[in-house]
């Protein structure tokens, strides 16, 4: 390899560092710069075709009031269309809003049956959730709540990168 070719490879070798540098500081900044409403919107786009994440996270946006106005019916509209694809955190969200009457009347035989479907597709926090009732509330599943107010759900990655 001749001199001037050594010269080349490390100069395009630093530049690819740089750009690689630069990439790595601009990701964050190309985040922040989409909107809650941006956000929404795109999710809610994809939702309507039947892409699974994105409705979880249209039921997530309208639960947390992200980038629209909450609406817990519409939050339980998108959970559900998420868990009957098969998504293992939308049922653990129904499950929790039925156990604390968000949205939904409480009622404890259907949360139950939720955080079941939400275990069985491999949701670990609902497998800890269920063991635990099983284990500590035998007796009267329902005394959990009353004693561990507010279980909070599962949420996206955009929602989580705002706090």
């Amino acid at each position: 390899m001749s001199a001037w070719s050594k010269h080349q490879t490390l100069y395009f070798k630093k530049m690819i560092h740089a750009l690689i540098k630069l990439s790595l500081l601009l990701v964050p900044f190309s985040l922040s710069a989409i909107s809650e409403k941006e956000d929404f919107v795109y999710d809610l786009s994809l939702a309507t075709q039947g892409v699974m994440v994105s409705q979880f996270n249209t039921g997530v946006n309208y639960y947390l009031g992200r980038g629209i106005y909450p609406d817990l019916e519409k939050a339980v509209y998108w959970y559900q269309e998420a868990s009957e694809q098969g998504h293992s955190k939308a049922p653990f969200n129904i499950a929790i809003m039925y156990a604390q009457g968000e949205g939904l009347e409480n009622n404890f035989t259907f949360f139950r049956e939720y955080m079941v479907l939400a275990s069985e597709r491999g949701n670990s926090r609902a497998k800890g959730l269920l063991n635990l009732i099983i284990n500590d509330y035998q007796d009267n599943p329902e005394d959990f709540f009353e004693e561990n107010c507010c279980i909070k759900g599962f949420s996206h990655a955009m929602a989580e990168s705002k706090k």
